[in-house]
């Protein structure tokens, strides 16, 4: 491996362990002193994420995600254009259809993406929607609509940032890159464009998850990695009460 990624690949694992580490010790001051005691049950079932586990779940994300949006888009945009073709739809209208279609679609299939995510079973770990309050106990949370919706525009709102970002920074070295191989001919032309975005999706996702989603806390809740081995009462938890003025 050349010294360049081996200095890149310690500076990433570096930061992802200084922020979760930061991310402990802010929501568990005593942590330190606890460590000391026989861990509780809900520590012995939490799993640290890694960027193994970030990478396993963008994984199971992406692929079903991205093939299930390229068929409904390839099949409506083929429904588009026979309604134009039968003069049931306008020209200006099929256009402006054929602009938003990829956007609202990948935002539909992304909300089921995230929620089957949110429920999914690894090999060896799952995810877990955990109570925030002490006192709705350990035991894992529905995977509602409300709760599905603040995990997926958490996702949604930082990879479209981060896209962005990444591609205005990195432009002229992903041109040049590209342009020099894609201009080898060829299969390269298609190739060379399909497996940088799917690199630069690949990186964006993975970050996004790792630091933005896992072990984070939305509203009553936060996704938590506990052992896929460890059996979880199959009582539902105790959901929060709502906040009362008397």
């Amino acid at each position: 491996m050349r010294p360049g990624l081996v200095f890149l690949q310690k500076a990433a694992t570096l930061y992802f362990a200084t922020h979760h580490a930061r991310k402990a010790m802010l929501s568990n001051p005593g942590s330190f002193d606890a460590s000391l005691e026989r861990p509780s049950p809900s520590q012995e079932n939490y799993v640290q994420p890694t960027v193994g586990h970030g990478l396993r779940i963008w994984w199971a994300y992406y692929w079903p995600t991205s093939l299930i949006s390229f068929f409904i888009i390839v099949v409506l945009t083929v429904l588009l254009r026979k309604g134009w073709e039968n003069d049931v739809l306008s020209t200006q209208v099929v256009l402006w259809a054929n602009r938003i279609l990829p956007y609202v679609v990948i935002s539909a299939v992304s909300m089921v993406g995230i929620r089957r995510i949110l429920g999914k079973k690894f090999r060896s770990f799952s995810i877990a929607l955990l109570p925030r309050a002490p006192a709705s106990g350990g035991e894992p949370l529905s995977r509602s609509f409300q709760r599905t919706l603040r995990v997926w525009w958490e996702f949604i709102w930082r990879n479209v940032v981060y896209s962005v970002i990444l591609r205005i920074a990195g432009s002229i070295a992903l041109s040049v890159t590209i342009g020099i191989l894609a201009a080898l001919g060829g299969p390269m032309r298609t190739i060379v464009p399909f497996v940088s975005q799917v690199l630069i999706d690949g990186a964006v996702g993975l970050f996004v998850i790792y630091s933005g989603i896992l072990d984070e806390e939305f509203g009553d809740f936060r996704v938590t990695l506990v052992p896929r081995a460890v059996v979880l009462s199959a009582a539902p938890a105790v959901e929060p009460a709502p906040n009362s003025l008397t």
